[in-house]
């Protein structure tokens, strides 16, 4: 699943690395703490300097030895560094040049780029990379060798930078509850635009902070995905066309020239909220997702991928919510053959706010297979969890259930999520969709859990839990 168009939720895309904070001499340092034969990680960390003018870093198997290298990324060129040599002498390796947008990197922070991959299906890794103007597109040829295919540009020329830039502002909300105020809602409103995203997310600390793009405008971020059943990963992205309005674009890959420099299909769409491609009714196909709302009222507008193409005038079906954090994910279970339609929000309840400060969290399970003729999904929720929460069990509200992940291995997923007393516990779903009451299981850690995630860290695939703290972070590595 990909973002393609959503400026409150772009730190999905990348992470970042926190460095070892070492001013005094001037030096940046990656640690990377290898898993042991037991599941372990090891407690002293193999220490890698950062030089200064690295932007960001990635890890792609590109030489013969065992393992993958670390690829750096500088302002005018990629390059590659063994971990298991010590220091950059007679180690570091140009691949390309190439003219990054980002100019100047983060002194305390390094970008990290989880999307390094084989796109063309040869074999060899492959990048993607943004450049001053265009995107540039670098085919693997083996033995660190690599040449420029394609540069695509994603903003649209034909248009003024103003005309790029001239969309209605975005009004969002989001509620909170603590002990002194009881129930906040905050509204925001935001100038959405396509010039977001990638791997430009840098904030700056202060207002003397140094630009960190070379250009005055983010060209719209180009996603990989296969969209016209080929087994080739194609080229989407959202810009401004020339009436104005929002643009998709799509360049089919070529399994001998690879993308062309002008999209083969565009489509005008409407620009804002969160779009994002994701296979609805598994055929296979990448469709699309858009959200939109202001406050507590949401809609949600599902396009089916035909052949690499969408009707965007005509949506298969549009469905709305009344909540605030309104998210949207697809869950697959053993019981249903298709994906199942998950929603969550929280609501306010007037009385209870104004007596007990509680908010209400709502999970709603859709199916596909009681959906009436020409629909995706049913019109009424399967199945629907309502949670209440004050300020005394505040705790849960920190991260929301989720429900993509299979706990016991069974091969169905269950519900995950914090408890009120801080800990991780699991919940069944039945083949009624129905969440259980009572969890199957639970972790009790010495800290509070705040976020969680779910990973596959070796290769027994068993699912492996990273827990957030707040200022630490706990790995729990699943046992056969």
């Amino acid at each position: 699943m990909g973002a393609i168009n959503h400026p409150r939720r772009q730190r999905r895309w990348c992470q970042k690395l926190n460095l070892q904070s070492l001013r005094f001499r001037n030096w940046r340092e990656l640690h990377i703490h290898h898993q042991q034969e037991d599941g372990n990680f090891a407690t002293t960390p193999q220490r890698v300097e950062i030089k200064t003018e690295i932007i960001a870093v990635a890890f792609a198997d590109l030489r013969s030895d065992p393992g993958k290298e670390l690829v750096l990324l500088a302002n005018n060129g990629v390059f590659s560094l063994s971990t298991a040599v010590e220091g950059y002498t007679g180690n570091i390796k140009l691949l390309f040049q190439w003219d990054l947008v980002a100019a100047i990197p983060d002194q305390e922070e390094v970008e990290f780029l989880n999307s390094i991959e084989d796109i063309n299906g040869d074999g060899e890794i492959d990048f993607l990379l943004p450049g001053q103007e265009a995107f540039g597109f670098f085919a693997g040829k083996g033995n660190e060798q690599f040449e420029l295919v394609t540069t695509i540009q994603t903003i649209n020329e034909n248009l003024t930078v103003a005309q790029r830039n001239n969309q209605e502002a975005d009004l969002s909300a989001s509620i909170g509850i603590n002990p002194d105020k009881g129930v906040t809602v905050e509204l925001r409103a935001e100038t959405p635009s396509p010039f977001t995203g990638f791997i430009e997310t840098w904030e700056p600390k202060s207002t003397d902070s140094r630009a960190l793009l070379r250009t005055a405008n983010w060209m719209p971020t180009a996603l990989l995905a296969e969209l016209n059943g080929d087994e080739l990963k194609d080229l989407i992205y959202l810009n401004v066309g020339d009436d104005g309005l929002g643009q998709l674009n799509i360049h089919y890959q070529d399994i001998s020239s690879g993308f062309s420099k002008n999209a083969n299909w565009k489509g005008s769409m409407e620009s804002r909220g969160d779009i994002r491609l994701v296979d609805v009714n598994n055929d296979g196909y990448q469709d699309l997702l858009r959200l939109t709302g202001e406050g507590n009222e949401w809609d949600a507008r599902f396009y089916l991928n035909s052949s690499g193409k969408f009707d965007l005038q005509q949506p298969n079906q549009i469905m709305r919510f009344s909540g605030y954090d309104v998210r949207l994910e697809f869950v697959d279970l053993a019981y249903e053959d298709k994906p199942v339609l998950n929603v969550s929000y929280y609501t306010i309840p007037v009385v209870d706010a104004i007596r007990n400060a509680s908010i209400n969290r709502t999970q709603l399970l859709y199916s596909t297979a009681s959906a009436e003729p020409g629909q995706l999904f049913a019109r009424r929720p399967n199945s629907r969890l309502e949670e209440s929460f004050s300020a005394a069990n505040v705790r849960s509200l920190s991260e929301q259930m989720s429900l993509q992940y299979d706990v016991d291995g069974d091969g169905t997923n269950d519900a995950l999520y914090i408890t009120e007393h801080g800990t991780l516990a699991a919940k069944k779903i039945d083949a009624q969709l129905q969440i259980g009451d009572t969890p199957f299981w639970e972790y009790v850690s010495p800290r509070s859990v705040f976020e969680f995630e779910v990973l596959t860290l070796n290769s027994d695939s068993i699912p492996d839990l990273v827990l957030r703290h707040g200022t630490t972070t706990s790995l729990l590595v699943g046992a056969p």
